[in-house]
């Protein structure tokens, strides 16, 4: 995964308020113990404050009050990690998906980044139905469906 998608699945999994150990959150992002400390000085650099605890029990935790990566449906929240397992195993999903032009559409998307942008999740997928990559709002995903069929890493886009 990319840098910016593992600062973000840290984030994701300190929001529990609990100290994860720096060696936990390494094996699970699969990168390094120094990468872990990386991450932490950028997101520092961004403005979100990590609290450090050292000592045997030592590790980082996101403050309880820090609202940065909230996402308030709970619904939503599994969405957002069944789509990073879909990105991670290269699962297509399908989507029923909001459009403000079209209405409710059923499209087939190669999902490859979930990321936050102005308190408002998206994951940018190659969309099937209109042949490029597009943005799609989390809260617009009326229902989705992880399909057994995976996507190559070569898209063919319309010229």
């Amino acid at each position: 995964m990319s840098k910016v998608a593992n600062m973000l699945n840290m984030l994701q999994m300190l929001k529990d308020g609990e100290i994860h150990s720096i060696k936990e959150l390494a094996e699970k992002l699969e990168v390094s113990e120094r990468m872990i400390r990386q991450y932490k000085l950028e997101l520092e650099q961004a403005g979100i404050y990590l609290k450090s605890t050292t000592g045997k029990y030592g590790g980082y935790q996101l403050e309880p009050d820090n609202n940065f990566l909230k996402i308030d449906d709970a619904q939503k929240e599994e969405m957002y990690f069944e789509m990073k397992k879909a990105i991670k195993n290269r699962n297509k999903v399908e989507i029923k998906f909001k459009s403000v032009n079209s209405g409710i559409t059923t499209r087939v998307i190669h999902p490859a980044e979930l990321f936050c942008y102005v308190d408002m999740w998206y994951v940018a997928a190659y969309c099937e139905l209109r042949s490029e990559i597009r943005l799609f709002k989390l809260k617009d995903i009326k229902s989705y469906k992880i399909l057994a069929e995976t996507y190559g890493s070569k898209v063919k886009i319309k010229k």
